[in-house]
């Protein structure tokens, strides 16, 4: 039996993650009185993620892994120790390949930040500069060593397309990295609360380069 490349089961692990989200999420936005703030908001969709995880069939489930608040693990010796090893996304969700003979790709984590979305400017610019720039920075190296993580956006008292244009218009203004635009396609729609794009990052202080951040935003006002 021939082994899937590790291309593949990491497409797959992202795919399998991404959806049991995207469940989750589809139960949070039902929640009646959902609190404002991120931690608990990230406390409530762990429950609920955990949840939805436990009732897909077993071919449509990603291995368990997931942890919240961890830190960013070294994947060598001589990454123990830096700064970025200190600072903990919201989630990881752990991918383990025992065929795979480099112990630097044998154990790799996808990586999913959240931010609030509200008409607060400064929740906005949290959403890059908290937030984008933490998968580009070798100060925090979020996704580090994978082609691909994620970035959840609970909006707040505000339509989508004006969070689209704000969070834009500091992307435009960031100097110190070079960020493309973000764009959600029509068919990217998964509700009419819920929506997804794609964000093709290029990385110079972090490996891979090419890198592929996920966006989900959805509407979580009362």
């Amino acid at each position: 039996m021939r082994l899937p490349s590790p291309e593949h089961l990491w497409e797959r692990h992202e795919t399998l993650v991404l959806n049991v989200f995207t469940i989750a999420l589809v139960k949070l936005q039902e929640e009646t009185n959902l609190p404002e703030d991120e931690p608990t908001l990230n406390e409530l969709l762990y429950t609920l993620v955990r949840d939805s995880w436990h009732k897909l069939p077993q071919n449509e489930k990603p291995i368990w892994s997931l942890s919240r608040n961890t830190e960013n693990p070294p994947r060598t010796t001589s990454e123990i120790g830096q700064k970025w090893t200190r600072k903990k996304p919201d989630f990881l969700w752990s991918l383990s390949d025992s065929q795979e003979r480099d112990s630097y790709k044998a154990i790799r984590e996808y990586t999913i930040e959240c931010k609030r979305l509200r008409t607060n400017r400064n929740f906005i610019n949290e959403y890059v500069v908290n937030g984008i720039v933490r998968f580009l920075t070798a100060e925090q190296k979020y996704g580090n060593g994978t082609v691909s993580g994620a970035m959840i956006g609970y909006i707040q008292n505000m339509r989508h397309s004006e969070v689209l244009e704000q969070v834009n218009a500091v992307i435009l203004k960031t100097k110190e990295f070079v960020i493309p635009e973000i764009k959600f396609t029509t068919n990217c729609q998964m509700t009419d609360k819920i929506k997804k794009g794609n964000h093709r990052l290029s990385r110079k202080e972090v490996k891979p380069s090419i890198f592929d951040l996920r966006h989900i935003w959805m509407d979580v006002t009362n």
